[in-house]
C-alpha cells in the first residue's frame, strides 16, 4: 500500500489494438497488436530465453461466431503452430546447429532474439483476408475444357456486419519440445500456460460504401489504445 501511488496499474505487459474503425466487406482487415513493458524492471520474458516462451494468440471472428482467423495456437501435442509471434532466443553452436535441448556450454552465438525491454512497446502486426468470410470478392476464372469442371457444394457463410477480434499475451515456463526431449513424448506432461493480458475490439463491415464495392480500402484512424 506504501507505493501503490508509485506502482503502475494492470498486467505486467499491456496489450492494445489499433486497427481501422470500419472496412469493405470484400477487402483486407489490418491488425496492430501493441505489447508494452508496463511494470517489468528487466527485459520480458526473463532468460532463459531457449525454453521459455511468450506468445501472442490471436482470433478473428464474425459476428455469428465463425472463426476467420487465427494464430498463435497450440496443436494436439502442445506445440505453438508456426509462424506465430513469439518472444524468444535462438542459440547456436559452432556449427550453427539450433540449441533446443538446454545445452548452452555448446553455445556460441545466438542468430534470433527477441525480447520487451523496460517501459518499451512492441508491435506485430496482420493482415487478416476477409474476403472468403463475406462470400463476396472477385470470383475465379471458369474452367475452359471439361476434364477441369468437377461440381461440388460450398458452404457460404452469410455476409456478417463486424468482426470480433480478441488478442492475447501467453505465457510458459518450459517450451514443449524440451519437455518431451527430458521426459518422452508419451509423458502426457506440459507446462502450464498462463494468460498474462487480453484485448478486445471490433470493426464494422461497410458493405454499402461504393468505394468498398470496387475494392478500395477506405482510410479509417486507428482505434485509440
Amino acid at each position: 500500500p506504501e507505493i501503490a501511488d508509485k506502482w503502475r496499474h494492470g498486467p505486467a505487459v499491456t496489450l492494445a489494438l489499433e486497427m481501422p474503425e470500419t472496412m469493405p466487406a470484400d477487402g483486407k482487415l489490418p491488425i496492430r497488436v501493441v505489447m508494452t513493458a508496463n511494470k517489468v524492471g528487466h527485459d520480458f520474458p526473463t532468460g532463459p530465453l531457449d525454453i521459455i516462451q511468450s506468445w501472442i494468440e490471436l482470433y478473428v471472428y464474425d459476428e455469428n461466431g465463425n472463426e476467420v482467423f487465427s494464430t498463435g495456437k497450440r496443436d494436439e501435442r502442445n506445440m505453438i503452430e508456426e509462424g506465430s509471434f513469439l518472444f524468444k532466443a535462438e542459440p547456436v553452436d559452432q556449427y550453427g546447429n539450433l540449441i533446443d535441448r538446454h545445452n548452452l556450454w555448446e553455445m556460441v552465438g545466438v542468430r534470433f532474439r527477441r525480447a520487451l525491454f523496460p517501459g518499451y512497446s512492441d508491435t506485430v502486426e496482420y493482415v487478416v483476408d476477409c474476403m472468403g468470410a463475406t462470400g463476396v470478392g472477385e470470383k475465379p476464372p471458369l474452367a475452359t475444357e471439361l476434364k477441369d469442371v468437377e461440381e461440388f457444394a460450398i458452404e457460404t457463410l452469410e455476409p456478417t456486419g463486424k468482426y470480433e477480434i480478441v488478442a492475447s499475451l501467453q505465457y510458459r515456463k518450459v517450451d514443449q519440445f524440451l519437455i518431451d526431449f527430458l521426459l518422452g513424448e508419451d509423458s502426457g506432461l506440459s507446462a502450464p500456460v498462463v494468460e498474462m493480458a487480453r484485448v478486445t475490439g471490433s470493426v464494422a463491415v461497410d458493405a454499402g460504401d461504393e468505394q468498398a464495392a470496387a475494392g478500395e480500402t477506405v482510410p479509417a484512424a486507428p482505434a485509440g489504445r
